[in-house]
Order: C-alpha cells, then structure tokens, then sequence
C-alpha cells in the first residue's frame, strides 16, 4: 500500500477507537464502528503482538524465553490478529463485539490476547461484563428464610 492509504487508515482508526464507551450500552452505529475500526488495525498493526508477547514473557519467565518463545506466541497471536481482524473487517456490518479481546492491540498491553466469543450480538461491551460477572454471591446463609 501507498504510504497515505496507510496513514489515512491508521487517523481513521484512532478517531474511531476513541469513541468506544465502557460504561454505558453500545448503539448500533458506536458497534459497527468499533467492529469496523477493530478489523482495519488489527491487520495494520497485528505485528505488534511479537513485542508485547516478548516483553510479556520475559516478565513472566526470564529473558532467554521471553525472545524465544514470545517471538513463536507473538508470531500466533499476529496470525490471530490478522484473521480475526479480517473477519471483523468482512463481517463488521453485524452489530457484535470483536473478535480479539482487547480490541485493539495497545490496549491492556500486559495481558494475553483472547479470541472470542463470536458474534456476540450483545451490546455491552467486554470490559463491563468481566467485572459484572465476577461479583461475590450471596452467602448461603443470607438467603435462608428463618423458622418462625
């Protein structure tokens, strides 16, 4: 590609993603622009997986396995990326979350990508459902109806 389809890309991208909300419902539009932008950057910047996943496992190992085994998880995750942008890209007028979780590559730089669910039609956003899922249940002993 020419160097200002490249640019024009990467300006649309980071306008788009800046829009997402966390904290409210998603619309229509704010899911298929976040979908739409989510596909166009992880094919652009997919590659980035390779470094994260270096300086990730070189955190969590030692060195000598962060460069050898990040360079064969980033090199996977780059193929995920890649994949699953396209199929962001192609299918992006479907009101779902995208596939990569975070979203996008720079996002939660310090954790593992994840892949999936697909073509979740909710429209809460990820971020919101992880920490609405996790909450502590009830004690056991709270819900039990006392004896007269």
């Amino acid at each position: 590609m020419t160097k200002p389809i490249r640019l024009a890309m990467l300006t649309v991208a980071i306008l788009v993603s800046g829009q997402i909300r966390a904290a409210e419902e998603l619309t229509y539009g704010e899911m298929v622009r976040t979908k739409l932008a989510s596909g166009l950057t992880n094919m652009c910047f997919g590659i980035a997986e390779i470094p994260k996943n270096i300086i990730n496992t070189s955190n969590e190992v030692n060195a000598l396995f962060g460069v050898t085994g990040g360079v064969l998880k980033g090199t996977l995750h780059t193929m995920g990326r890649l994949l699953a942008g396209g199929l962001d890209f192609i299918t992006f007028p479907l009101p779902s979350q995208p596939i990569p979780h975070p979203a996008f590559v720079w996002q939660h730089f310090n954790t593992d990508t994840t892949y999936g669910p697909y073509f979740d039609m909710s429209r809460t956003p990820p971020e919101e459902k992880a920490t609405t899922t996790n909450a502590i249940p009830a004690s056991p002993l709270s819900t039990r109806k006392m004896a007269p």
